[in-house]
């Protein structure tokens, strides 16, 4: 390819690029943090070889990014950001490894802005995006291991394949694809020296958090099976597809499903069957697995690649059609881009999908969630506006909630504040109140839900718990009380707080308690709730 091809397609990378930061720069003012985001972050104020949920990789970026002090969102996005940038960069750098012009390079680089998806994973600090970059980046090396087969390659491949299991365990479906590949291409690598050094270097990069799983009793295998018996086999598949259609964006399916069905067929691919094959194995993975619709993203982010160099090749002859397509692609992203992303404000928001009309809530928004479509089957109450997306309502939840934990807190006697914690049962919640919280200098808050399990503090029977749970309606006090209620004499109803736009009813209400009279200290506590970590 000439020099004249190579500066249009950087111009196109650097362009969307541009696109990128200014799209973070606008929904980083207009959002909050949501639960998971929140637990990151938290998570980053206890580092470690390992989480009970999670790898340890974005807890150690959430720690860098708990440095600046600040609840602000822009910071606490920043890895995510750096990390969706370098998508783009990467995916075009991809293309132009697999022989793509400047037009596979803007097919590429457009689909991915106009998926839904891709757009909400790459704004959110979760595992998700860095999950999808270290797929990229190991299939870019994968590409240049088929075209170069040189033995560096295998040992970068290691590294990264590494790098992505502490970031997401999903990496292994990727390295069972590739693996199923090589005994298609290449049998004899399994016996070759440098493969042998290549799985020495995994296994020593992933060693500290498997020293922490086996000393932890594989927390992450106890959250798989719980995650298979309570989400997966529930899947209803065929709306599992149709998230999954409708989170890519329908109009890139042409895209993506060309690189699935023809990539490892055509003569095209020829030179990196082996990639491109790999890709396809861990597709079939996936579906006979029953995996949501989200795991499918970083196969499909590679098939963006690939299926653009493909379509490329094809309409050699018929180019208009690009000219065609990309634009009808562009159109469909700016019409869905506004309903999963903070591009509006809350308030606009509001306005533009008519969710003040009750009709139109369970119509106009895009759900990406199972659990989504099976709340919003369920009858509104009130005056709530279930909202989809956390991030646009969760900054004014957080703020209610510990200001009323101050306004309980604050009417203790001195000798209670000073042996004072509060308890939640949900992880979302404790972590609100430890990232929002201290600016009242409230206590410790803490959870025996996921990783707050393991940063259950000590304390004994004297402590004073303030007690925190989401219910459906004020009405439900006993009712989720009754959860907590065994480990204490005494637990007193306190308050209830509205959360006007919560996704489920569920959540409508926060619950606040005291409890007095502990009967447990901490490490009875931890005994007795251990079994609700993954509930």
């Amino acid at each position: 390819m000439n020099k004249i091809f190579q500066r249009k397609e950087y111009v196109v990378i650097c362009i969307f690029v541009l696109v990128k930061l200014v799209i973070h720069v606008i929904t980083n003012m207009n959002a909050g943090l949501d639960g998971d985001e929140i637990l990151h972050i938290e998570s980053g104020n206890h580092p470690a070889w390992g989480y009970m949920s999670i790898q340890p990789l974005i807890g150690f970026f959430g720690w860098i990014q708990n440095l600046f002090d600040t609840e602000s969102v822009f910071i606490h996005h920043l890895f995510a950001h750096i990390g969706s940038i370098l998508i783009v960069i990467l995916s075009g750098l991809t293309v132009i490894q697999l022989g793509g012009s400047w037009k596979a390079t803007l097919l590429t680089l457009t689909s991915i802005l106009v998926a839904p998806g891709f757009t909400l994973t790459h704004h959110l600090f979760t595992p998700l995006v860095f999950e999808q970059f270290f797929w990229l980046l190991s299939f870019y090396i994968l590409i240049l291991y088929c075209k170069q087969n040189q033995p560096k390659h295998l040992i970068y491949l290691a590294v990264f394949f590494a790098l992505g299991f502490m970031a997401k365990i999903s990496i292994l479906i990727f390295i069972a694809g590739v693996g199923i590949s090589i005994l298609f291409y290449k049998r004899e690598l399994f016996i070759q020296k440098i493969s042998w050094i290549a799985l020495v270097v995994f296994l020593l990069i992933i060693l500290p958090n498997f020293i922490w799983q086996y000393q932890h009793n594989f927390p992450f295998v106890r959250h798989m099976i719980a995650l298979h018996s309570k989400v997966l086999v529930n899947i209803n598949v065929v709306d599992n597809w149709n998230l999954l259609f409708l989170t890519t964006n329908p109009f890139t399916v042409f895209v993506w499903g060309t690189a699935i069905l023809f990539a490892p067929f055509v003569k095209y691919t020829k030179n990196i069957r082996m990639a491109v094959v790999a890709i396809l194995f861990s597709f079939i993975i996936l579906v006979v697995f029953k995996g949501q619709f989200y795991y499918y993203f970083p196969t499909l982010l590679i098939a963006f690649c690939v299926g653009s160099v493909i379509i490329e090749s094809f309409l050699k002859s018929k180019i208009i059609l690009l000219w065609i397509y990309i634009p009808i692609l562009t159109a469909s992203g700016v019409f869905l881009t506004p309903k999963v992303l903070p591009i509006l404000t809350l308030e606009k928001y509001i306005e533009y999908l008519s969710l003040d009309n009750e009709e139109n809530i369970k119509n106009k928004q895009l759900f990406f969630t199972q659990q989504s479509i099976t709340d919003n089957k369920t009858v509104n109450k009130g005056d709530r506006i279930p909202i989809n997306f956390e991030g646009y309502y969760t900054y004014n939840d957080w703020e209610n909630l510990t200001q009323t934990i101050n306004d309980i807190y604050q009417c203790l006697p001195n000798e209670s504040k000073k042996n004072c914690y509060i308890w939640t049962r949900c992880y979302t919640q404790a972590s609100a109140i430890n990232v929002y919280g201290r600016k009242y200098n409230l206590p410790q808050a803490f959870s025996q839900h996921g990783n707050c399990y393991e940063w259950i503090p000590t304390f004994d029977t004297n402590a004073t718990i303030i007690v925190i749970a989401n219910a459906e309606s004020p009405a439900d006090s006993i009712k989720i009380g009754s959860f907590f209620a065994s480990s204490f004499k005494k637990l007193t109803w306190k308050n209830a707080v509205f959360c006007p736009y919560s996704r489920t009813s569920s959540n409508a209400f926060y619950m606040f308690y005291l409890g007095e009279e502990l009967k447990y200290n901490s490490d009875t506590i931890k005994s007795r709730y251990k079994d609700y970590i993954f509930e």
